[in-house]
């Protein structure tokens, strides 16, 4: 046998890696940032309720949440982001991840 036809070299193995895990890297990256969006509305959404009953004022959030002085929601939604949903119900602002 030549030295041509014993397969891959241990460099040649440990580049693909090296390129395999740069990739994957990089999109778990962007996948962490995808995911993470419907919790920071929540954790948004709570300090602006919060503010709404500590300072017992109005207070209108993004999106047409809109809480009166007692913290509690005029309109009742379900507010889409990319893999989940935030239910917010009406009266009493509470909301979960669907």
């Amino acid at each position: 046998m030549s030295s041509t036809e014993k397969g891959f070299t241990l460099i040649e193995l440990l580049l693909s890696l090296l390129v395999i895990a740069g990739m994957l890297l990089i999109g778990l990256n962007y996948a962490h940032e995808f995911r993470l969006d419907h919790y920071y509305f929540l954790s948004e959404y709570d300090l602006i309720q919060s503010e709404a009953m500590l300072n017992r004022q109005s207070r209108v959030y993004e999106q047409g949440v809109s809480f009166n002085s007692m913290g509690h929601v005029f309109q009742g939604k379900t507010i889409s982001f990319s893999r989940h949903e935030v239910v917010v119900h009406l009266g009493n602002g509470y909301a979960f991840i669907r």
